[in-house]
């Protein structure tokens, strides 16, 4: 039985998976409530599988259009496509803006990841992260729910959205519903004590400032998703100038459309074997 990117699994409880086929344990329910998402009707105890991630199905969690993504197979689709390229033996990774947790889960079943610290400021995710990462049998990942800085201030406030993809640190473009405050950590501190060597960011438009004053020493590649409809394209400039100035490259052979690796020139980046 072959599983696409995206898949709805409904349990069949009167045979039980044979010899060549998928094995794939079910979240059982005697009464499987429903709920009507948009066009579509889904139990509640199902999982859907994206880009090789289970994701458990959560109302409130899961909406329409991100349940939409999923089945098209375009949900962190890019990120995903390039994660076993950008990991190099021993990295300990930064990811700022985990979300769900799929990109963390398939950076931690990485063999070269020493382990992943996955920072979200959302906190209505951070339960459901978890989830993720349990059903995905992930454990070198450790989960924080916090806005890094470098600014001396306790809290931020977080813009909550429809689609908790859109949740960000702006009040604009799109509409929020609701705000929350969340703490911070030292962006800086956190880079130096824990020996990042990759970051990993997500964080709808607000990686035009974060890299502004922190202290990249250790870092080596980070591997970002653009957001110009909510930067523009001076935002975008603003972000390749300041990583230029930090001595980072875009890195064409792991960048995709508005994913963009960049990596940091070394002595030795003169020349680069063709790559074909």
């Amino acid at each position: 039985m072959a599983l696409s990117s995206f898949d709805v699994v409904r349990p069949d409880y009167h045979s039980f998976p044979k010899k060549n086929t998928i094995d794939i344990t079910y979240n059982l329910c005697l009464i499987q409530p429903m709920v009507e998402l948009a066009s579509n009707i889904i139990p509640l105890c199902e999982r859907i599988k994206t880009q090789g991630v289970w994701i458990p199905f959560q109302e409130g969690i899961i909406s329409a259009n991100i349940l939409d993504a999923m089945r098209a197979g375009r949900f962190e689709a890019e990120e995903a496509k390039h994660i076993p390229g950008i990991v190099l033996a021993g990295d300990r990774v930064l990811e700022v803006g985990a979300g769900v947790g799929l990109i963390s889960t398939l950076l931690a079943r990485q063999p070269e990841v020493e382990e992943v610290i996955a920072v979200e400021a959302n906190p209505l995710l951070m339960d459901f992260m978890e989830r993720v990462h349990s059903e995905n049998g992930v454990s070198k990942v450790r989960r924080v729910n916090a806005v890094l800085t470098n600014d001396d201030i306790s809290k931020v406030k977080f813009y909550l959205r429809e689609d908790f993809w859109m949740g960000s640190l702006l009040p604009e473009p799109n509409p929020f519903h609701a705000t929350v405050d969340v703490p911070t950590l030292a962006l800086n501190e956190l880079l130096r004590t824990e020996r990042i060597s990759l970051i990993v960011c997500d964080i709808e438009g607000a990686e035009v400032t974060f890299f502004e004053n922190a202290d990249l020493a250790g870092v080596s590649r980070i591997f970002i998703e653009l957001h110009d409809h909510v930067t523009g394209m001076l935002g975008v400039g603003r972000l390749f100038s300041t990583l230029a100035e930090k001595n980072f490259v875009y890195d064409p052979r792991h960048s995709e459309g508005s994913v963009v690796l960049f990596r940091k020139i070394g002595p030795d980046d003169l020349f680069r074997s063709y790559a074909g």
